[in-house]
């Protein structure tokens, strides 16, 4: 199943998590087999969107809690 990351996005303005937090929620969310994609790439895993979103600055560690950098967000739903 292909999923687009902004669900994982979306999830985190609603909720900050943690990452062990966040791989729980995709797995009951999507199954742990899960593969992401974005507007532009696809065939994410889980660990590998996660460093996608932080090295373009869409995700920031707070207090060992992701939340969403909103001014790096594009306006994809």
């Amino acid at each position: 199943m292909s999923v687009h990351a902004h669900k994982i996005l979306n999830q985190l303005r609603e909720q900050p998590m943690s990452k062990a937090e966040l791989r729980q929620w995709v797995a009951s969310e999507f199954g742990e087999q899960t593969q992401f994609r974005t507007c532009s790439k696809e065939g994410f895993d889980f660990d590998s969107i996660l460093d996608f979103f932080v090295s373009r600055d869409k995700i920031l560690l707070d207090n060992d809690k992701f939340r969403v950098n909103e001014p790096n967000i594009c306006s994809h739903n």
